[in-house]
């Protein structure tokens, strides 16, 4: 998260008369304790900087620099809500300041990503736009906050929007991987996946390391039925990180399609080893073991092994109702069997 420091030269001190206060003299001692709030801070004395800060702010309410340094101490301290209203302090009392506006937008952003409850998320989400759209209208040439409000958009379920500012962040920086990378995601989501595979692949020639672009352009290969290109794209994503669950995930449905069953189980189970809570890998683990015992109906323990698996991505995730028939389905019906 870039950060811009801004520097203010004190102005000279002016003795007033005796019985009368020049509003200059509150400025400057203001300004003064602004400075040494940010002397503190950037020497890491976050609570004495917050006290410096405050007391400037006491002697000059609208000093924006100092509401906004407030944000960023609060931001780092993880209390977004504090952050926030130092921010809005910020804008309000500069209502032309970039930074500020910047960050309280990046702010609500983080706060809907922390949010319980899909409605909070999403007012955080369009308190972010608004104000990044204030942003832009201070900087248009800024590509953070043009990338920043196409994905708020995305989240909102506007890709028009969303692809009209990405597009505009890609003018700005034709050489950023995440801009493409963003757009390619805008594309596969209005279902052109062309377009989105056009993307993907000039964000991995501008950086080829991007375990998460290689899955996503497998998964655009695999709708436009090219299985070998997808195979080969999910195999270099998990060679980029081995412990990137779902790669494993695809490899093994790759695999599974083929009817492949033991190299399917072999990356589901990779996936599972990797990332025990991935509801995906112990569903993949159920299909592979459920199709062999198909095969073969007397290998009763690979009819168990898959429905302990299945039972697991259940528990993992519950919302599978068409996971939780399939256990229906196959589970053994123990009713007719005699105690001995």
């Amino acid at each position: 998260m870039k950060t811009r420091w801004i520097l203010l030269l004190a102005a000279g001190l002016f003795l007033a008369p005796a019985g009368c206060q020049d509003p200059r003299w509150t400025q400057s001692e203001a300004v003064d304790h602004y400075i040494r709030g940010r002397v503190l801070a950037d020497q890491g004395d976050a609570n004495a900087a917050l006290a410096e800060l405050a007391e400037a702010i006491r002697q000059d309410p609208n000093l924006a620099v100092a509401h906004a340094t407030m944000g960023d101490i609060f931001r780092r301290q993880g209390n977004l809500d504090q952050a926030r209203q130092s921010y809005e302090s910020a804008c309000n009392s500069d209502p032309y300041a970039f930074r500020p506006h910047y960050n309280l937008a990046v702010t609500y952003q983080m706060l809907a990503q922390a949010a319980n409850a899909f409605a909070k998320a999403e007012a955080y989400l369009q308190n972010a736009v608004r104000v990044y759209l204030r942003a832009v209208a201070i900087d248009p040439g800024d590509f953070d906050t043009n990338l920043n409000l196409s994905a708020c958009y995305f989240q909102l379920n506007k890709p028009n929007l969303s692809e009209q500012y990405c597009l505009a962040a890609v003018k700005l920086n034709p050489r950023s991987p995440q801009a493409h990378g963003n757009l390619g995601v805008i594309y596969d989501s209005q279902g052109r996946s062309l377009d989105a595979v056009r993307e993907y692949k000039t964000s991995l020639e501008i950086d080829e390391h991007q375990p998460q672009i290689l899955l996503n352009l497998g998964a655009a290969y695999g709708r436009l039925d090219r299985p070998k290109l997808a195979l080969t794209c999910f195999e270099l994503s998990a060679k980029e990180d081995p412990n990137f669950a779902p790669a494993h995930e695809q490899i093994g449905g790759c695999h599974f399609r083929q009817g492949q069953y033991d190299k399917s189980l072999a990356a589901y189970e990779k996936a599972a080893s990797v990332d025990p809570k991935s509801a995906g890998a112990y569903r993949g683990i159920g299909a592979a073991y459920m199709s062999q015992f198909v095969l073969d109906r007397q290998k009763t323990d690979l009819r168990d092994q898959a429905l302990d698996a299945w039972q697991r991505s259940l528990e993992l995730r519950p919302n599978q109702p068409d996971l939780a028939r399939l256990v229906e389905k196959y589970r053994p019906d123990t009713s007719t069997t005699r105690p001995f």
